[in-house]
């Protein structure tokens, strides 16, 4: 049975409910709406909707940072079979006024692919260190201060008394450390009736700072990724990186948590994309082919042309086909044309969808070279951090030798 009624849907999560809007071309779901889309590898992008003669009502739910997704697909004629699917999801950017023309009202929604991660503050662990202070130690300390305290006034009553003869040096002396004595004698029978009693309770002194996420030597880029995003409350829908690196020396997050987790992320080789506005860190030479076979008896649109202005070292080629909800970002299927056949990877993309047609304009690369291209980066990766941490290991080597020697030489 053939697909052949467009079918478009836009949700938005208002304060006092759900706004819904649909269109088939079928009464009521008869709205006039117009969708612009675009998907790239390693950016977050952004989708406009614009809606014919919205009710006021409507216009109301259409508030800064609201929730909204978008759907799009395609209706047999009945309205039995359907691949309809989720073009993308995120939140409204600050709505746009609504323009007047011959046709009517229309009013545009823009749509920022996923939630807004990069305002979220640095995440910073508590820390408290404790330290026992013994009461034995509090009792040596108590007795040396008094005894500094007496050597003080025994130094001042010598400094006020010029001309006293030795008799009175040595009898104010005896006084000194006579009351030195009885202190001190006095402080330990205390000491042991607490101890003999179990009361002698130990101090306790308590220090918290706020420090950065820190990672220990030879911890994953992906072990750091996960715990930074789930510090910071940031859902990650897919994690496969290219080059999952050891980070020999340890890892600080001294940034906010977007920005450490697209430093790690980038030093394991792998994008950060938002296909259908979902967050994904992820290795696509990784996916599973899809089972769709693109010609011109499926949806090709025309000869797919060359493109000049890639610097990632791949041939691109950019293609014009009908929409489907399955083209985005990482999306693996295979072409049959004149100019490129094969199995592809879309690397980014356009879709337009009016209440006349459905098209996506897409950015392939050549599958099996792209995989080609990410094993050799890993490659290349791996044998520069086997060098790194041979020169780590010599450095902690050497050290080590240093302290033996010194330890000898005493």
């Amino acid at each position: 049975m053939k697909l052949v009624r467009l079918y478009r849907r836009l949700e938005v999560d208002g304060k006092k409910g759900k706004l819904t809007l649909k269109s088939y071309a079928k009464v009521p779901y008869n709205i006039s709406m117009d969708i612009e889309a675009s998907y790239s590898s390693g950016s977050k992008e952004t989708t406009q909707v614009s809606v014919l003669n919205l009710p006021a009502e409507g216009i109301n739910y259409l508030t800064k940072g609201a929730n909204a997704r978008v759907y799009g697909g395609w209706y047999d004629e009945d309205g039995t079979t359907n691949d309809v699917g989720i073009i993308m999801e995120g939140k409204l950017a600050t709505p746009t006024p609504s323009t007047i023309d011959s046709s009517g009202k229309t009013t545009t929604i823009t749509i920022v692919d996923g939630s807004d991660y990069d305002k979220l503050p640095e995440v910073k662990k508590k820390a408290t260190t404790s330290r026992s202070i013994s009461a034995q130690k509090t009792l040596d300390q108590t007795i040396t201060a008094y005894n500094s305290k007496m050597n003080a006034q025994r130094r001042k009553w010598i400094d006020n008394h010029p001309d006293a003869t030795s008799k009175q040096f040595r009898a104010y002396g005896h006084t000194i450390i006579t009351k030195k004595n009885a202190f001190a004698k006095k402080k330990r029978q205390e000491y042991v009736k607490q101890k003999a009693n179990h009361t002698a309770k130990a101090k306790v002194t308590k220090k918290t700072k706020y420090k950065p996420l820190s990672f220990a030597k030879n911890t994953k880029g992906s072990s750091i990724i996960k715990k930074i995003a789930k510090e910071a409350g940031i859902k990650i829908y897919k994690l496969k990186l290219v080059y999952d690196k050891k980070f020999t020396k340890g890892y600080t997050a001294k940034a906010k948590p977007m920005s450490a987790i697209k430093s790690v992320a980038s030093q394991c080789k792998t994008p950060i994309s938002y296909p259908n506005g979902r967050l994904e860190i992820a290795d696509y030479s990784k996916n599973k082919k899809s089972n769709f076979y693109l010609s011109y008896d499926t949806g090709m649109l025309g000869e797919p042309e060359p493109q000049d202005d890639s610097d990632d070292g791949l041939q691109h080629y950019q293609v014009a086909a009908l929409f489907r909800p399955n083209f985005t970002v990482g999306y693996i299927f295979h072409i049959d044309s004149t100019a490129l056949s094969g199995w592809v990877l879309i690397n980014s993309g356009t879709t337009s969808i009016t209440d006349d047609s459905g098209t996506s304009t897409l950015d392939l690369v050549d599958y099996s070279k792209y995989k080609k291209k990410n094993s050799a980066s890993v490659k290349k990766a791996e044998t520069k951090d086997k060098k790194t941490k041979a020169k780590l290991d010599a450095a902690n080597r050497k050290k080590l030798k240093e302290k033996q020697k010194k330890r000898r030489k005493k």
